[in-house]
């Protein structure tokens, strides 16, 4: 056999195995992240989500507009399945059960403007089972 051949043989076989583990490691990170959810508190679920920072441990969104206005929490406003909770992650806290969590949505700037005023410092739209 050619030995060009053998280490282009080799190289595909190579390249293939790896592209399966990859895969394979995706998949498990989904089951472990689906069965773990609920061992998660709230904040900590809705902390991991993209544009979320903790400010005085009180989630913000980056992208909000921030006012200097006294009145202003920064907080955003929660939403759960649909109902407004209000603008305090205690609320929102007591209101769900960490266990029944579907989905956490973040929304901000022309996304959150369904909800008027109240949404100008962003909505995280939280689903629960």
């Amino acid at each position: 056999m050619n030995p060009y051949r053998f280490l282009l043989l080799i190289l595909m076989l190579g390249i293939s195995c790896q592209t399966t583990k990859t895969a394979g490691n995706t998949d498990l990170r989904d089951d472990l992240e689906e069965k773990n959810r609920g061992n998660f508190s709230l904040l900590n679920q809705i902390r991991q989500q993209p544009g979320i920072i903790l400010r005085n441990g009180v989630p913000v969104l980056l992208k909000a507009n921030n006012s200097l206005a006294p009145e202003n929490t920064g907080e955003p406003l929660y939403v759960l399945n649909g109902q407004i909770l209000g603008n305090s992650i205690r609320l929102a806290d007591e209101a769900i059960n960490n266990f029944m969590v579907k989905e956490i949505k973040v929304l901000s700037g022309p996304d959150a403007a369904i909800y008027g005023s109240r949404g100008g410092q962003g909505v995280i739209e939280i689903t629960v089972e």
